[in-house]
């Protein structure tokens, strides 16, 4: 056998588009089912979370209603005890003038004895000076 020189060969190798975009396009497919999947379980998710948060929110208004409720009682009673207050500074202001009157009386009446009780001895003293 004899060695046949090397020769070349020019090779066409045809291609089918369509097999290439085909292809390509069950790839994407499959990816875009994939996502889908993923944005459902998102949305339970999502779903999920916002029933939570409603029922939180639910539990914080019952909340800020009980203060309120909470917040009215306490300023009628505050409201209360200022009155009870007032009507008691009321009647000690009342007492306390009554007994600055009735101090200003016996101040007047002490004084008046005093000067009695200084004239009496006034006339005592010259009543010995005269004798």
């Amino acid at each position: 056998m004899e060695l046949q020189p090397e020769g070349t060969k020019e090779v066409v190798y045809r291609i089918d588009p369509f097999s290439i975009i085909f292809r390509e396009l069950d790839l994407i497919h499959s990816e875009i089912r994939e996502i889908k999947s993923e944005i459902v379980f998102l949305h339970q998710r999502i779903d999920e979370t916002n029933k939570r948060v409603d029922e939180t929110n639910k539990r914080i208004d019952e909340m800020n209603k009980r203060i309120d409720e909470m917040n009215i009682a306490i300023n009628k009673r505050i409201d209360e005890t200022n009155k009870r207050i007032d009507e008691t500074n009321l009647r000690i202001d009342a007492l306390a003038s009554d007994i600055n009157r009735r101090l200003d009386k016996l101040f007047l009446v002490v004084i008046i004895n005093l000067i009695a009780i200084i004239g009496f001895l006034f006339k005592i003293v010259l009543d010995g000076l005269i004798k």
